[in-house]
């Protein structure tokens, strides 16, 4: 996706009323909600549907900061697309953990309007998107406005094979 893209889907996932959390935030940080006019700087995010739960990091260069428990917090895990020192484009991914680890009849799984979310995100990008020609096996699906532009679409990774939309 190139800006225009996220964007659109930031603004079709406005009514939903999704926090977007940056993957490290500071204690005390309090998430706005996702929509049109958001500025993605980072280069992923967090869109959270319900509460999060975090833990603090206690090595590295984050150290102090605090991280959201993707297993046990209802989100979706958004690394972004972009692009590499050569311009080209490199691909993003959504992820998200549908089901409660452990034991489920004591957690109660996840909430259902997470799954509603997860579930309308996915129809819209299949009905939106382009797909791309199978490279590795795996099928992408390419923002309309990315593939207009004509960009160079690579897969993510240090040997990125190019990734070719189907017009």
């Amino acid at each position: 996706m190139v800006e225009e893209d996220e964007r659109e889907l930031a603004r079709r996932l406005e009514p939903l009323r999704l926090e977007i959390w940056p993957v490290f935030s500071e204690a005390g940080f309090s998430a706005p909600l996702l929509d049109g006019e958001s500025r993605l700087v980072e280069p992923a995010y967090y869109l959270a549907a319900g509460d999060v739960t975090g833990y603090p990091i206690k090595r590295g260069k984050e150290r102090g900061r605090r991280k959201i428990d993707e297993v046990f917090s209802p989100v979706i895990y958004f690394s972004r697309s972009l692009p590499d020192e050569d311009g080209e484009l490199r691909s993003g991914y959504f992820w998200a953990e549908t089901e409660a680890a452990g034991d489920n009849a004591r957690t109660g799984g996840k909430p259902v309007h997470f799954l509603r979310v997860v579930r309308d995100l996915q129809e819209m990008i299949k009905a939106r998107y382009r797909k791309s020609s199978p490279v590795h096996g795996v099928t992408y699906f390419v923002g309309p406005a990315c593939a207009r532009s004509g960009r160079v679409l690579r897969e993510e990774g240090r040997k990125g094979e190019a990734v070719r939309v189907y017009r």
